[in-house]
Order: C-alpha cells, then sequence, then structure tokens
C-alpha cells in the first residue's frame, strides 16, 4: 500500500501507537518546534471509503499548539484554516519551485502579521526529485521521498538511518497483509481514481462545451455580416449552418425583416 493515499496516511500518523513517527514528522516538516504531540482524533478509518472528506490528523503538540495535518490526493480546490495546517499535497499548487512553501495571515492594508502561530503549510510530493537539491539530508526530503516513493526500493533507501520512517516502513507492511485494511485501501483507491476521472472528465466537457459556444458565436457574426449585405437566409444558413430560427433572432436584432 502507497503511503501517499489519503487512506493509508491516516492510518500510519493517526495510531496512537505511532504518537513518536508523528512527532517525527512534524519536526521534519516544523523543525524544532516540537517536544511531545498526540493524535487527538482515534477514529483511524472510515466506514465508508467513499466519503468526499479529507482524512486528516488533528493532533495537540506540547499541549499549546493545534496542527491539522491533511494528505490531500485530489486538488478541491477548499481548504479550511485553522492554527497550523499542513497540506501534504500528491499534486503541484504553487508557481514557485520549491517543494515547501507556507503562508501566515496577514493584513497587507495596515502591513500587519496577525500572528507567527498561525500558519498554513503545503508541501508538494511531485516536487520531492525536482527541488531536492536545498534540502540534501534533511528529515523532511526523508519523509516526503518515502510519502511519494512509487516502489519498495525507494522506501528501504530512505528508511536507512531514520528509526522513525523504519517504524513506519515496518507498519505499512504489516497493514499491507491485513486483509480487511488492504480491502478498504483498494476500495479509497478505486474512490480516488473514480474522481480524478470524472473531474478531468468534466473540464474536458467543459473545455468542449467552451468551444462549441465560441465556434456557435463567431458563427453568428458572420450570418450578421451576410445578413447586413443583403444575402438570403438560405444562402446564410448553408454558409453558417445556423437554423432559421436563429437567423430571425438576428435579423430582428439587426433591424431587419423576418420572412
Amino acid at each position: 500500500m502507497s503511503p501517499r493515499y489519503d487512506f493509508t496516511f491516516r492510518l500510519l500518523f493517526g495510531d496512537p501507537n505511532n504518537s513518536d513517527i508523528l512527532l517525527d514528522l512534524l519536526n521534519a516538516i516544523l523543525p524544532d518546534h516540537f517536544q511531545s504531540g498526540v493524535c487527538t482524533d482515534p477514529h483511524l478509518l472510515l466506514p465508508d471509503t467513499k466519503k468526499e472528506c479529507i482524512l486528516d490528523i488533528k493532533a495537540l503538540a506540547d499541549s499549546k499548539v493545534h496542527v491539522d495535518i491533511e494528505m490531500q490526493v485530489l486538488d478541491l480546490k477548499s481548504m479550511e484554516k485553522r492554527t497550523i495546517v499542513i497540506n501534504i499535497l500528491d499534486y503541484m499548487l504553487m508557481p514557485v519551485e520549491d517543494l515547501h512553501t507556507c503562508f501566515q495571515a496577514y493584513d497587507k492594508t495596515h502591513d500587519i502579521l496577525m500572528s507567527d502561530v498561525f500558519e498554513i503549510h503545503f508541501l508538494e510530493l511531485p516536487k520531492v526529485h525536482r527541488c531536492r537539491v536545498p534540502y540534501e539530508g534533511t528529515d523532511l526530503l526523508s519523509w516526503l521521498t518515502f510519502l511519494n516513493a512509487y516502489t519498495e526500493e525507494e522506501i528501504i533507501m530512505v528508511t536507512e538511518g531514520k528509526p522513525a520512517i523504519q517504524k513506519a516502513y515496518n507498519n505499512l507492511q504489516i497493514m499491507s497483509l491485513d486483509e480487511e485494511t488492504r480491502r478498504l485501501y483498494e476500495a479509497r483507491e478505486m474512490f480516488l481514481h473514480d474522481q480524478a476521472t470524472r473531474m478531468y472528465e468534466a473540464k474536458e466537457e467543459g473545455l468542449e462545451e467552451g468551444m462549441k459556444k465560441g465556434r456557435e458565436e463567431e458563427r453568428k457574426e458572420v450570418a450578421k455580416n451576410l445578413l447586413s449585405k443583403g444575402m438570403d437566409d438560405e444562402f446564410v444558413m448553408e454558409t453558417t449552418g445556423l437554423d432559421q430560427s436563429i437567423i430571425d433572432k438576428l435579423k430582428k436584432s439587426l433591424s431587419l425583416p423576418t420572412q
């Protein structure tokens, strides 16, 4: 099973028994910020793997800072804003050559930063290989490489000298052998694949519809020019492919008599 899927990510890092690897991941993203951390939502599984939601992890770090970690596979275009939000994305979002960006609440009119605690982080997995140089040797790169791995060889390489990642890999192997967990994982994987396909098809249909509308508007402009030059309806319809009802509407808009 891939740790890149939200379902697997939730199982790995949301398990109270894995608070150590959750803490290691948090400190890889925000170095030296946390001494302790605990998952505050004990519910690891959704009864319906087709539920359209983000399988996130809510954690309390050092009994002060609330952290929300989200593994997002689909580009949903909408996100809640909390105290510290860490979004791990399986798609590219920011138009910069960096895999880690951080935003804070800022009033640009008065040049006021609301808080240095209120932060929204984006970590883009597709940029791991192309933007890795500035992060070489960091725990952050190791964790993101683990999450982004497409082969077992990649995972094994990144676990060397990394006890927390090695534990995550061991748990991943155990989870993969459990039939029920595997069934839920595959169901979630299929749902996400179907969602991505529907989103792509909707986009393509939207583009095609837009092109059709554009072509129709062009044909109407041609028809108007022909009508204004005194061409008869039959000639205009043959030339543009528009029907009589549209020709009549265009003639009315030009204050020309209709048949």
